[in-house]
């Protein structure tokens, strides 16, 4: 399988799937319905060269085209010049090191400046042909690793593997006091807080929301942690952890001090995931930032 440059994805039929729909082929190649639909109406799937429609059977060694739609302005995304932190770029996704104080994408409160915006400049300044797609996204004042799928076809596949569990997220927290359990699995649901946007708390009527986590190291009157969220509820470690008694450092919402440090000391450190075109498998970390390293250093050593 290729993709190119023009939006393109290429798949040669082989011997063991000589016979079939097309529709039933491309569904083969983890490309779901709604992906199907979508490029249906808005692209073209091409066998050969010739426009088909999902009832052409294959044979052995055609070429399946599918042509998606190039990526189209978006007037709610303008380019702007934002400080990035590119790790990994390639034609179909790109890893950004997100800085705390910045969004991921526009939200009422946050309009403009955030990480979206800088990509999308980014590739304007680079004649780069893309759209943005989080994949994953965390919260304005958390730093770390961002997932951005470039196209469409990267973002259905990789939004399927968030689906099937083939996506993983590793992320540090520095918390207030001593956690006693070494290792923990935290099972408890959340539910929207009333009259507030984003704010969040346990509720046995909430949605289901489980987070792993591991002592890393003890300091004075805090703990390092890795966590590993097995699902991805809105402020989730960070209710977690304060439910528990250990709310986050500096995370001023969920009872955590910000005596020493402007921002919750949460940072996204690890990702691993298939690539969408290849199927390779890769892993990026990222080490604490200098902020949460210094307040150790400082406070807690």
């Amino acid at each position: 399988m290729t993709i190119n440059s023009n939006n393109r994805v290429v798949f040669q039929v082989t011997t063991f799937e000589t016979g079939i729909f097309i529709k039933d082929f491309l569904k083969a190649k983890d490309i779901s319905e709604r992906a199907l639909k979508k490029l249906r109406n808005n692209g073209k799937i091409l066998c050969n060269g010739q426009a088909v429609t999902w009832r052409q059977v294959v044979s052995t060694g055609d070429e399946i085209i599918l042509v998606y739609p190039a990526p189209t302005e978006n007037p709610y995304l303008p380019p702007e010049p934002v400080p990035l932190k590119i790790i990994y770029e390639d034609r179909d996704i790109v890893i950004v090191n997100k800085q705390p104080g910045i969004c991921v994408h526009p939200t009422k409160a946050h309009p403009t400046g955030t990480l979206a915006n800088g990509l999308m400049d980014h590739w304007l300044k680079n004649n780069a042909q893309a759209s943005f797609h989080a994949v994953n996204r965390i919260d304005r004042n958390t730093s770390g690793l961002v997932l951005i799928a470039k196209n469409s076809f990267s973002a259905q596949k990789l939004f399927l593997q968030k689906q099937q569990h083939l996506l993983s997220r590793s992320y540090l927290a520095l918390v207030q006091g001593k956690v006693a359990s070494r290792i923990a699995r935290v099972d408890l649901p959340l539910v929207k807080c009333d009259g507030q946007t984003t704010k969040r708390q346990v509720a046995a009527n909430g949605q289901r929301a489980v987070t792993c986590f591991e002592v890393l190291d003890y300091f004075r009157d805090c703990t390092l942690l890795r966590l590993n969220p097995e699902t991805g509820r809105t402020h989730q470690i960070r209710v977690h952890l304060s439910h528990l008694g250990h709310p986050l450092v500096g995370d001023e919402l969920y009872g955590g001090s910000t005596k020493r440090i402007g921002r919750h000391c949460l940072h996204a450190s690890r990702l691993s995931f298939f690539h969408p075109r290849t199927g390779q498998a890769m892993m990026f970390e990222s080490p604490l930032p200098a902020d949460i390293t210094q307040l150790v250093g400082l406070y807690f050593g």
